[in-house]
Parts: structure tokens; sequence; C-alpha cells
């Protein structure tokens, strides 16, 4: 009913466009009747983390490193959602999605903004390991079975406001995570400190190189949400990267074998955890595309590093 094919979702080379992903909303409230699908969905999700960012906000010392985390490299996950976060009195993160997405379709919008609410929440809880109750919730939509919202979330939920915001008390960011590992984070950081550098290249195919480190999970975008985030058209991204004779085909490719590389330097991470971080559905799914770059398995560049 999406209009999404069993090959797009099939194939971990791909990615379904953005605004097909943005629409998947669509049915699901046609199918379920329920004029909460996206904060229910939510509610069912465990966590929330976006490969490399992902492993950088689950090695982070505190909720509150792990939120400035999100913050500082959220937009690089999906440029449709940017985070803000501070704290003062209070510990408050934003959340603000593309204008286009919120205008062309504000229901399904709407429904995955409840949908990231409910995931975040629950990932705070499942980074710290106990219940964190937000101070309020600040929606920028209209009042809906708000007795549902208070249920989940445990505390005031505010309508109609200016910004949709997640506040927190301050003690509670304070909170240690529990899979904190300072020696992953400096690794993982390292890589994606690395990257980020690479923004200051007169090169478009470096900083789309750059832009595409931080999309894994599966993450990596589509050409169109790619331009996007380098505030370009597709057609102008498409012609940079011929004048510079590669294809973006080619530098996502380029980018995930360049990261399982650095990460089989460590010899803590298991090959089906770099198949994990690269967004990759199964082992078999990794060995062959990673054979498909080096000629070698996966198992044996790795055992030739240790």
């Amino acid at each position: 009913m999406s209009g999404i094919s069993a090959e797009e979702i099939s194939d971990s080379e791909n990615m379904v466009e953005w605004e097909k992903a943005a629409l998947i909303w669509a049915p699901l409230l046609k199918l379920s009747g329920d004029p909460l699908i996206g904060l229910h969905v939510g509610i069912g999700v465990d966590r929330l983390l976006h490969g490399m960012v992902g492993f950088l906000i689950q090695s982070s010392k505190d909720i509150n490193h792990a939120l400035q985390v999100l913050c500082r490299y959220g937009h690089m996950v999906s440029p449709m959602v940017e985070y803000r976060y501070t704290i003062d009195g209070v510990a408050v993160l934003e959340i603000e999605q593309n204008k286009m997405w919120r205008l062309k379709h504000p229901e399904p919008a709407r429904h995955a903004n409840d949908f990231l609410f409910a995931a975040i929440v629950n990932t705070l809880h499942a980074l710290s390991g106990r219940r964190i109750i937000p101070l309020r919730i600040e929606l920028a939509y209209e009042m809906r079975e708000v007795s549902a919202y208070r249920n989940f979330f445990g505390c005031e939920v505010l309508f109609n406001k200016e910004a949709n915001r997640i506040v927190l008390h301050k003690e509670d960011v304070s909170a240690a995570v529990l899979t904190s590992d300072q020696s992953m984070f400096r690794l993982f950081n390292s890589i994606v400190a690395d990257k980020q550098a690479l923004s200051g290249t007169v090169s478009t195919g470096e900083n789309l190189k750059q832009l595409l480190f931080m999309q894994f999970r599966g993450r990596i975008p589509t050409i169109e949400e790619a331009a996007s985030a380098l505030n370009m058209t597709p057609r102008h991204l498409q012609r940079r990267l011929l004048e510079e004779q590669t294809t973006f085909r080619y530098i996502a490719g380029e980018t995930r074998k360049e990261i399982a590389l650095q990460l089989m330097q460590n010899p803590a991470i298991k090959i089906s955890e770099i198949s994990d971080i690269l967004g990759y559905s199964d082992l078999t799914a990794f060995r062959k595309a990673f054979k498909s770059w080096t000629n070698e398995t996966p198992r044996g560049v790795k055992k030739g590093m240790v």
C-alpha cells in the first residue's frame, strides 16, 4: 500500500526513498484505524540507535553525554530531522522535522514524531536501566487523546507548542549509561571525527563520504536525501560526482568498506557486530559484499590483522 516493493527492502545495499518511508504511516493508519499509531509503535521500540552515532551513544558516560552526541551528529543520521539540546535549570531536547516533510505530509509527520518521542524515552530507559520520566512533553501538533500520551510518558503533555521538545529533570541526565565504554567511545569518535574533518574539503565526493559515515545501520540515504543534506539538487550532486569521475553508489560502497576495515582492527569487535553496524540484514549479505570489495572473506582479513 505504501508503494515500497519487496526488492527495495530485501537488498541491504539500497535505501527506500525518504518520502516512501515517511508515507508508511498512511497505510498503517488506514489498516489499524489507530489515530495514535505512531505513538503506539514507538512504545513498542525498546531503543532507537543509529549506526555510528548509536554506538557512540551506547558507549557515552552518561545520559547528558549521550544527548550531546545525538545533538551533534543526529542530523547526519537523517537529514530530515534536526536535534538541539540545551541544559540549564532543566535539560531540553528539541526535535525539528524538515519543513518540506511537515508541510507536504502533515499526518505522517505527526506519527513519525510521536514514534520518535516514544522511542527516545525508551532509549533513555535502556541506556540508564531506570525509567526516566520527563518533566513535560511539548508537541507542535493539535491535541489528540491526551490521556494516551500522559499514560506512557508519565508527565504533563502540552500541545500546540512552537516546537517539539522533551524536557527532562537536570538530575536525570546525570544518570550513568550502563554500556559506557570509553575505549569504544574513543574508537567510534575517532572514526566520526576523521570523517567530519573532511567537510572543509572542496571535493564533493569527500563531503559526501563524510555524510555517509553517519548513515549506517542501513541508513545510507537515497541520493535525494544526500543531496538535500549537502544543500544541492540530486542532478547537481550527480553532475559534480561525474566531474570527479565517481558515483554515489561507488562512494557508498567504499565508505562501508573503509568502516569495516577500521573496525576489524579492534580485536574485541566480532564480525557479526560489524555486519550489524553497517546495516546488513544478515552475515551472508555482509560476507558477499565484503568479498566483492576485497576478494577476501571478513574472517580471513580480520585474522590477518590480529
